[in-house]
């Protein structure tokens, strides 16, 4: 019974402690009353208090955290203070550091570590020679990521020229001769002006290998640049583009039956046939060199790219570039048609190297290799 009462004593108290109660919401038009239960206070009353608890408890443990850290951090110092004494003290005895006292020359008299100079030159050798060892260990920590760049550069360069030197191959040629094809290039660039020859405008302080600070490493990577520089001027200047756009081959590079007489032949060419009115594009930079009818090609033009290379593109409709004209890859040269000895619209699109003709699938498919990667 005794339980009974004291539980409607406790629920009497909770109903005067918190009794129902309405928020009232006034707005423009009308009033608003939304009831709140005696429940419903009591949990908001306990969340506000438990909120108040943890922020305090929280506060707390934050002060008392800061407090012990800076008391470690204080001991840290200490220790690390006692220890350079305590070093500089086991490398230098103070009995073996000793000197004349210079005030006096006619009565020297021996000064000891106990002397406040002595001290503060301790601790400065000390500082001194910790600076050293942090200097010493950056060095060998640069020096070791300067030769794990050197390292990727290297080996980046070498698969960049491997890569270039596959795609050269590719097309027929060799490397080796459009490079001396290139220092050919200069060589007779510098000599036809005289007045104006810097080729040879060099100078700097004499290094022997022995002393230079450059490593063999470093050699090598420098050398891989230079040689992926050259390749890079190479193949920009290949004629690796396409000629004609959605093209379909029609007759290939090589021997084949003649349309006309239908005898045995050697055709220096590939046959590219487009939509009628098909644009024709400069397969890379060069200098049109010939631009006109040519015989059986019809309207045809030569363009000049270097290293003893030249591109033609025959039995064209329409001629839109003259003869020493610079182009670019990808500018229109002309329209496909059907002049000169042909059959039909198409285009006649040949590659020669040093007048040799050479098959133009190769260029083309290294082209669409290269646009690929």
């Amino acid at each position: 019974m005794r339980i009974f009462s004291s539980v409607r004593t406790l629920a009497g108290h909770f109903k005067q402690w918190f009794p129902k109660r309405n928020i009232i919401i006034i707005s423009e038009r009308k009033v608003k009353h939304v009831p709140i239960g005696g429940k419903t206070q009591f949990l908001t009353l306990a969340l506000v208090i438990f909120g108040i608890c943890w922020a305090a408890y929280s506060t707390g443990s934050y002060m008392a955290a800061r407090t012990v850290m800076k008391e470690q951090r204080q001991t840290l110092r200490s220790v690390a203070n006692a220890r350079v004494e305590t070093n500089f003290n086991t490398m230098f005895p103070t009995s073996e550091l000793t000197t004349v006292n210079a005030d006096a020359p006619g009565n020297p008299t021996v000064a000891s570590l106990s002397d406040p100079m002595y001290t503060l030159s301790a601790l400065d050798h000390n500082k001194l020679f910790a600076r050293i060892a942090f200097l010493e260990r950056k060095v060998m920590e640069l020096k070791s990521s300067n030769e794990a760049i050197i390292q990727r550069v290297s080996d980046k360069t070498s698969g960049r020229i491997s890569e270039i030197e596959s795609i050269i191959k590719q097309t027929g040629l060799h490397v080796e001769d459009l490079k001396r094809e290139l220092n050919d290039g200069k060589q007779a660039k510098g000599a036809g002006d005289k007045a104006n020859d810097n080729t040879k405008s060099e100078g700097g302080p004499f290094i022997p290998v022995g002393t230079s600070a450059i490593s063999p490493r470093e050699y090598a990577m420098y050398d891989n640049l230079d040689e992926l520089a050259v390749l890079r001027q190479i193949i920009v200047n290949l004629p690796l583009g396409q000629p004609i756009a959605e093209a379909e081959p029609r007759s290939p590079f090589g021997h084949r039956i003649d349309p006309f007489n239908g005898h045995l032949a050697f055709h220096p060419g590939l046959d590219l046939a487009g939509p009628t009115g098909s644009k024709i594009y400069s397969t890379a930079d060069g200098t049109v060199v010939f631009s006109g009818l040519n015989g059986g090609y019809g309207n045809s033009i030569d363009i000049d790219h270097g290293f003893g290379i030249v591109t033609r593109y025959g039995h064209l409709s329409e001629v839109l570039v003259k003869e020493g004209q610079v182009v670019h890859k990808g500018d229109v040269i002309g329209v496909q048609g059907s002049t000169g000895r042909s059959t039909g619209p198409h285009l006649h699109y040949e590659v020669r190297y040093h007048d040799q003709p050479m098959n133009p699938a190769n260029f083309l498919d290294a082209g669409h290799y290269v646009s690929q990667n």
